[in-house]
This record gives C-alpha cells, structure tokens and sequence, in this order.
C-alpha cells in the first residue's frame, strides 16, 4: 500500500509499505479516511525539528475499522473511529502511577508515539492496538473527528496553566492549532485575542468571531487593556513578545516547535514578577474528554480546509512550507477516498 515515510532529514517520499507483517492479539486494522498534517510535521520538514527517518509520518487519523484481533472486546468492523497516537506501554512506573505521557517503556526507552518514532497514519491503512482506538459518535463528522488530538494537546495545556472561565489568554500565531485553542477555551467561557501575520488567517478566525490581529496592531490593543492572565506562544518563537503582555502572576505556555529558537531568560524579571513558563508535554489520557469537547464545538470541523491524496504529498507540503500567505488552515490527506 501507499504511504509517506521520512526516508532522510527533511525529505519525504511515497513509498510502498505491508503493515500486515505484526498483528497483535488486540490488535485494530483500519482503513485511514482522514490524517491531518501537524506543525510537527511541518517543522521537521523545515529543519525546526528533529525527525525519525525511515518514520511513516502522521499522527492524526480518523478511519473505519476493517478488522480486529481475537482478544478485542469492545470495537468490531465497521465502526468509525478516532487514534489516539500516545501508545504508553502501561507498566512502567510512570504508567502505573496514572502518568502515561512520561511512559519510558516504549521502544525507544520512551513514550511510542505514532507518526513521531514509530509508523503513524499517512497511509491508506494503520495498525494499533484496541486502548489507543475511540469510537466516534454517529453525528460527528470526519473533520471534526480528526481534529479529536489537537483538542486533547490543547486541553493538556489549560490543564497544566490552570487557566479558568473568566480569565484572558493571549495566543501568538493563529494556525490549525491555536484556532482550536481558541474555540476550546472560548466554549470555556475565557476571553481571547490572537495574532498572526498571514491575511487569510486572520480573516478565518473572525469568520468564526474570534479576536485575531496583525501583530502590529498587538501594542496599541494592549495599551487600552489590562495584560493578560496568560499569553500562548503558538509558534514556538514568541517568548519576547509573551513577556510584554502578561501580567504580573500570570503564565507563559511553551507550545509551537523550533529546534532553533534561543531565548537569554531574564530570571530577574520572572521572579520579581512570580511570572511562570508552563511547558505541558504530551497530553495524559485525555482522549475522552476531548471527544466531549469536540461535540461541543460546531465549527471545529470548518477548520479542515484543504484535502490531498497520499500521491499528492509533494504539493501539499511545497505550499504549506514555501507560499507564507498560503489560504488554507488545516490540510489533511484522504488515503481512502471512498469513505467520504
């Protein structure tokens, strides 16, 4: 079958893979619909990031069961289903104590994540295990079901921030996965205002009433507001612009990817201030809760804008990483169009 693997830094191809040599007893086969292209893959294509090679790539993935292991006892052919990638091993020591995003079993003496350092989902067919696979509910649709993993990193992080209704949280960059974050804490009754330099972005996210500016406009917003509970660098580059706006007690969240990106830590500044820098890692069993969430948010699945197929792969990442003003926001591949 098709599939696109990492086969050197920064250079992808299509190749032809049989995930069908290892099928464990609880094991899940399915026909992968949709697979949704993250900043992570992004960022290891641009050289922001380190990437597995020899790694299909794909994390994101919603599919239809075509087959199950004897010992499955809860999915069957045919449902529709939604991946979770995180495949915690469940005895380490972290594992058992309910910490499974620190699990340190996997293959690399780590946590297994799907599309990162073991086979993912950019490929018309993927094989996991029955604990990692969730059923979608019969009126949720396939765009909104693929973005199931991004909601659950987002809740990951508010979570870690203890950000409450009430409060105000400013975003730097309005991409696939900020725009999520800001549907999911507005439903939570927090009041945001976003950036990003990229026109179509920024006239996306007020399609949908949300609060996205130009950056320059960011200083003159501010001077009229109080600075914010806390500020969420969504681009993995914004650290100076965060420590302008947030206030005094208030919280930073490390949350874009770039390898590359320094910052000389004033220390003095934070601890005068009792300002703090969150970094949440993986999300921790909240796979449920964002299954919740995501049907609580009607435009969540407008955010899939662009389809591919899996031979289109060249094209789809040439525009999202070489053309700036690119109009899209999410871009997924269909590796089993008949589904759609």
């Amino acid at each position: 079958m098709n599939a696109i693997s990492l086969i050197d830094k920064q250079k992808l191809e299509l190749i032809d893979y049989n995930c069908l040599d290892i099928f464990p007893a609880d094991g899940v086969e399915i026909d992968v619909v949709l697979s949704g292209i993250c900043g992570t893959d992004l960022a290891v294509l641009a050289g922001r990031e380190e990437g597995q090679t020899g790694i299909i790539r794909g994390h994101e993935a919603v599919g239809v069961i075509v087959n199950v292991g004897k010992d499955v006892t809860h999915l069957r052919a045919g449902m529709r289903v939604v991946v979770d990638p995180n495949e915690y091993c469940g005895s380490c020591e972290p594992c058992r104590s309910a910490k499974t995003h620190l699990c340190k079993g996997g293959a690399n003496s780590g946590l297994d994540i799907a599309g990162i350092n073991k086979h993912g989902a950019f490929a018309k067919r993927f094989i996991t295990r029955e604990r990692f696979v969730y059923c979608l509910p019969d009126d949720m649709n396939w765009e909104t079901g693929v973005l199931i993993e991004p909601v659950a990193c987002i809740l990951n992080n508010i979570d870690q921030a203890s950000i409450q209704a009430g409060e105000r949280v400013l975003l730097l960059g309005s991409g696939p996965m900020s725009l999520v974050a800001q549907l999911v804490l507005r439903a939570m009754g927090v009041t945001t205002l976003a950036t990003d330099l990229n026109t179509y972005r920024i006239e996306f996210g007020r399609s949908l009433d949300l609060d996205v500016i130009h950056p320059d406009e960011l200083e003159l917003r501010m001077h009229h507001q109080n600075n914010v509970d806390a500020a969420i660098d969504t681009v993995g580059n914004q650290m100076g612009t965060a420590i302008q706006f947030v206030r005094r007690g208030g919280r930073i969240l490390l949350f874009g990817f770039d390898g590359n990106y320094h910052y000389p830590l004033p220390v003095k500044h934070f601890l005068v201030n009792a300002i703090s820098i969150i970094a949440a890692g993986e999300y921790n069993q909240h796979f449920p809760r964002a299954l919740r969430m995501a049907g609580m948010l009607p435009e969540l699945g407008k955010l899939v804008t662009q389809r591919y197929e899996l031979e289109d792969y060249s094209a789809a990442f040439d525009s999202l990483l070489n053309d700036p003003s690119v109009a899209t926001i999410k871009s997924v591949f269909t590796p089993n169009p008949k589904y759609i």
